[in-house]
């Protein structure tokens, strides 16, 4: 009896809720949902329940409030408390805070166990994946869908059809996948994917093709804009552009938002070797965290075997060429041998020279005489400088074997 008052009380709540949203009166619909949520609790024990609808349809608007708040956010301060703090945290967070919020509206009481994605109903992963992209943060949707991905089906009652998984895939594929760029790994996710029908993966595959076509088109063709000024706005980015039938209309169907996607060089991968779907699915969505962070790390450049040959035959064929001379003589070495044997025989020759003219002691005849002599018995210039240049090396070796040099 008081499950039905419940369940009543919540449905007289629900329609002025979703009027007031689709009035663009925030704080009319947030009080309402504030006041649904103060009875909705998450279940008990893990079995069917009879809020369960209320729940997924409550979760949905609660998330399609804040996300279109968020993104065209009226007057703050007349919002409630809560929703103002919400709206001020950053996208990543936003999305993240929403997701945890609906794993624990949905995951049993009664399990000793963190929320899991296992009780999350496919719509509000839809909802939650789709606000994801209209705040522009799919990096944060894809590990929600992953993460889905690799929980759903451990336990029997609840749901996973074929048209719930295949509308999530609709949007990993299409959607979330090309707004990260990551055009390759789309393709290769579908062909390892077992579980969907042939037909459908082939038309996933064709619709990629023609996303990843249109987006090259529209990269080449903002090329040349760049160069020339434009006076026309700039064109909205992908999640202002992306729209939702479940967040307009407030159903439980497959939010389709329509993107324009950014081409970019994708990254390369390697090939993956287990299937994506259902009993292998787990295996190859815990992987990808890893393989994703692993790839994001910039790789070392190597050098190709051929030029490491190359490199090193030529070391060796240096190494046996003899040294010449022109290689032995540097310029250090120049200069020193420079002041060695020109510089200093120099000095000491016109050092000499003016001590002999200094010389003022009257010299005798016979002085003179035996001063001619030893003149005219002398070479010549060229071997005067030679004596020069030996008594300068002679000075310099005894200074350094002395300790003066």
């Amino acid at each position: 009896m008081m499950m039905v008052a419940v369940k009543a009380n919540l449905q007289s709540l629900y329609n002025p809720a979703a009027r007031a949203f689709l009035h663009h009166d925030p704080v009319v619909a947030e009080n309402l949902i504030a006041s649904a949520f103060a009875i909705l609790q998450p279940p008990t024990i893990p079995a069917p329940d009879s809020l369960d609808s209320h729940r997924r349809k409550w979760d949905i608007l609660r998330i399609t409030l804040e996300t279109t708040l968020y993104t065209s956010p009226p007057d703050r301060d007349a919002l409630p408390p809560a929703l103002r703090e919400t709206l001020t945290l950053s996208p990543q967070l936003f999305v993240s805070t929403a997701h945890a919020r609906s794993l624990s509206l949905f995951t049993p009481s009664s399990l000793p166990r963190r929320p899991s994605s296992a009780f999350l109903p496919h719509q509000v992963l839809i909802t939650l994946a789709a606000s994801s992209l209209k705040v522009n943060c799919p990096a944060v949707g894809r590990d929600i869908v992953e993460d889905w991905l690799a929980n759903r089906g451990q336990y029997d009652y609840i749901p996973s059809t074929r048209e719930a998984y295949e509308k999530v895939l609709e949007l990993y594929c299409l959607h979330i996948l090309p707004a990260l760029q990551e055009w390759e790994y789309s393709m290769e996710f579908l062909q390892y994917e077992v579980e969907l029908p042939h037909e459908t993966r082939i038309e996933f595959r064709r619709k990629i093709e023609n996303l990843q076509e249109r987006a090259g088109k529209g990269r080449f063709a903002q090329t040349p804009a760049r160069s020339t000024p434009s006076l026309r706005p700039p064109s909205p980015t992908p999640s202002s552009r992306s729209s939702s039938s479940s967040m307009s209309t407030l159903s439980t169907r497959t939010i389709t938002p329509t993107s324009t996607l950014r081409s970019d060089q994708s990254k390369l991968r390697s090939a993956s070797t287990a299937s994506v779907a259902s009993a292998a699915s787990t295996a190859t969505i815990k992987k990808r965290s890893f393989d994703q962070h692993r790839r994001n790390r910039t790789p070392p450049v190597r050098e190709s075997p051929g030029s490491s040959l190359v490199r090193k035959a030529r070391t060796v064929v240096e190494m046996s060429e003899p040294p010449s001379f022109l290689t032995y003589l540097t310029m250090n070495r120049f200069t020193v041998l420079s002041v060695l044997f020109l510089l200093l025989p120099v000095l000491s020759y016109l050092i000499r020279l003016r001590r002999s003219r200094r010389s003022t002691l009257p010299a005798s005849t016979t002085d003179q005489v035996k001063r001619r002599l030893l003149d005219s018995q002398s070479d010549s210039f060229v071997r005067r400088m030679w004596d020069e240049v030996i008594k300068a090396v002679i000075d310099t070796v005894r200074m350094g074997g002395s300790g003066l040099v």
